[in-house]
């Protein structure tokens, strides 16, 4: 009952549609990100704070925008590299471009984690990767990934940072989950009151999502561990040699080290 009450107070459960005379003042949003950033956390806060406003675009559909442009929307979650982005998206100073990075190395062992388990396999790259990484150990499924899927990640980290936009870290989403959110909701604008972003963002949270203490893992959840740095839990020497050989200057480029010394 009191949530209810609380709920109706904020609210929480409604956003008013937007004319197309708003959409023609509001600056366009865009959440870039790549995969295993916690991109569906950050686009359900977002959706619940805007609504209708958000574009969810579908991966692999109509280019990174899932469609044609349209001033004063919300994009989230966009998977693109600078110049994909550029393609699709008319060049503006009114609009406001985020971008999202986690630390590679727990990219990577999220994103195995997923295809192993946890991916709806309903498309046939899924499948197809599952298949092929079930054939082999982790240790070569990692090696693997390193050399095919990571490619994109680390072309994304790197066309995006120095660019001039805004970047935020997963880390900081997870450490100070009401600060970070509220840096983004005021780098983007968005008039949302305090205390409705504070209980959207708890609504929202990690360990909300997980229905478990951060740092509890569950392998076949799609959500899994989260923690970061689980990273050291699945690396081996050979695994440390090849990641740095590949992707050790994307690594000290984002600041998540300073040298191969890891």
């Amino acid at each position: 009952m009191a949530g209810g009450v609380f709920a109706t107070s904020l609210h929480v459960g409604t956003v008013a549609p937007m004319t197309s005379s708003e959409s023609n003042v509001l600056p366009s949003i865009f959440h870039v990100t790549h995969w295993k950033a916690g991109s569906q956390w950050v686009s359900s806060v977002l959706k619940f704070a805007v609504g209708e406003r958000l574009i969810h675009p579908r991966a692999g559909v109509e280019g990174p925008l899932g469609g044609a442009f349209e001033k004063g929307k919300i994009y989230s979650p966009v998977y693109a590299s600078r110049a994909q982005f550029q393609a699709v998206v008319p060049d503006d100073p009114a609009h406001r471009v985020f971008v999202v990075i986690r630390d590679p190395r727990d990219t990577l062992i999220s994103w195995y984690f997923s295809l192993m388990y946890s991916h709806g396999a309903a498309e046939p790259t899924v499948q197809e990767s599952r298949d092929e990484l079930r054939a082999l150990n982790k240790t070569e499924g990692l090696a693997l990934m390193i050399g095919r899927q990571m490619q994109e990640v680390a072309r994304i980290q790197r066309d995006w940072i120095g660019a001039g936009v805004k970047v935020f870290r997963y880390e900081e989403l997870v450490a100070n989950q009401q600060e970070t959110f509220r840096q983004i909701f005021a780098f983007c604008q968005l008039p949302t009151p305090a205390l409705r972003r504070r209980w959207i963002v708890l609504r929202h949270g990690f360990k909300v999502l997980t229905w478990s203490r951060l740092g509890r893992e569950s392998a076949k959840s799609h959500l899994r561990k989260g923690l970061p740095g689980d990273w050291k839990n699945h690396f081996c020497d050979d695994l440390k040699k090849l990641f740095k050989a590949q992707y050790g200057e994307t690594l000290a480029l984002a600041g998540y080290e300073k040298d191969d010394s890891w």
